[in-house]
């Protein structure tokens, strides 16, 4: 057997696989796409931590080989010293008081997609507002005008997209890309000329001390990058999140009911729901020196895949980790990374995953899924759903 991420069959349902890996071939050699892959929760740990070892210095696409520079991705392409200094910059946006204080506003958002449904019988909840809820949300933090998010919206999803069948990024992708790259740069000569209170504006202007002591501010390519990435990951996550969240909790009606009877339950799901499905299910690195494990020995060079999907689901680290229990609360969590390289967002992504389904709760508490009408997305590292319909 060879783990392949971007396969129909792992897109579908790694589950099974993932098991079989952890028990008999925990650190894995894919010989035809030649990338190494580790799978038990410990190793992703230990590794996601040593980043002399496993190093974000090529960025997350398991593909690259040197030929992308790594910075090109941002700070999920960098390591520390530089990865922390242009970390901290962003993350003056992210503050907890700032994230507190944005909750009315995601809740007023979440009511603008969710009120005019509630007329209608059936819908796709995924379409209407799973999708639309976060990159609305991510979009105000940044400063994307209302008018512009849907299109944005658009060229981030294309942009992740992998054929099913062949693994490859289709043709349109570098087309999305650049067309998500220009608007930021575009966009970005305004907050140069006239800053606003948004999170470009701050990222814009802000100065940042190089490792070799040099005080500079970001250029436009890498403010672009930033962005695209804070739009990427902050949209596309959290609405397979709330997809995941919708669907599962529909297939376990007394769990449903059990959140709906106390809705200070709801975030203790969340983070179950996470950890039965994670939304980010590897992570790519490259080997700066040569480590041995399991007794496979990973040589200098080589990419790997910190199998987040799999670490979630270890045997070792969660009891009877292939039922999903809302109640459930485990010592270590790793679907929002971990060490570094630990998710910048994922206080906003719990607010507004706790906000939806409390709205969703208010609104529709009897959903029911149309099962047949589920559709999965084939996306380069993020699993989850793009058409929920459901009927009310």
């Amino acid at each position: 057997m060879h783990y392949d991420p971007y396969s129909r069959a792992m897109q579908l349902d790694p589950y099974p696989s993932y098991r079989w890996f952890r028990e008999h071939e925990p650190c894995s050699h894919n010989r035809e796409k030649d990338f190494y892959a580790l799978f038990r929760f410990e190793d992703v740990w230990n590794a996601t931590l040593d980043w002399q070892t496993m190093s974000s210095s090529l960025g997350p696409i398991l593909e690259n080989r040197g030929q992308i520079p790594g910075e090109v991705f941002s700070i999920i392409g960098m390591d520390p010293p530089r990865h922390t200094r242009l970390r901290n910059l962003v993350s003056r946006g992210f503050t907890p008081r700032r994230i507190a204080m944005l909750e009315k506003e995601v809740r007023q958002i979440a009511a603008q997609h969710l009120d005019p449904l509630r007329d209608a019988h059936a819908f796709d909840l995924q379409q209407e507002f799973s999708v639309k809820l976060p990159m609305d949300v991510i979009s105000a933090l940044l400063g994307i005008p209302e008018q512009d998010r849907d299109m944005y919206r658009g060229w981030v999803d294309k942009a992740l997209s992998r054929d099913p069948d062949s693994g490859a990024p289709p043709e349109q992708t570098a087309l999305e890309l650049a067309s998500s790259r220009q608007y930021i740069l575009d966009l970005l000569r305004e907050r140069r000329a006239n800053p606003r209170e948004d999170l470009i504006s701050v990222i814009a202007h802000a100065e940042y001390e190089e490792p070799d002591g040099r005080r500079r501010q970001l250029d436009d390519g890498e403010v672009s990058s930033f962005v695209n990435l804070l739009a990427a990951a902050g949209a596309e996550t959290t609405a397979k999140l709330i997809g995941n969240a919708i669907v599962y909790l529909w297939q376990r009606p007394e769990q449903r009911r059990f959140l709906w009877e106390d809705r200070s339950r709801i975030p203790r799901a969340i983070e179950e729901i996470l950890r039965f499905d994670a939304p980010s299910q590897f992570q790519g690195r490259v080997a700066l020196r040569e480590s041995v494990w399991h007794g496979v020995s990973i040589p200098v060079g080589a990419r790997v895949a910190l199998v987040t999907g799999a670490a979630c689901r270890d045997e070792r680290e969660f009891p009877d980790p292939d039922r999903l229990d809302v109640t459930r609360a485990p010592a270590r969590e790793i679907y929002f990374g971990h060490g570094q390289h630990f998710c910048i967002g994922k206080s906003l992504a719990r607010i507004e995953a706790r906000v939806a389904l409390e709205e969703i709760g208010r609104r529709f508490p009897d959903y029911e899924v149309e099962e047949s009408g589920l559709t999965r997305t084939y996306q380069a590292h993020v699993r989850g759903f793009a058409n929920v319909p459901v009927h009310v």
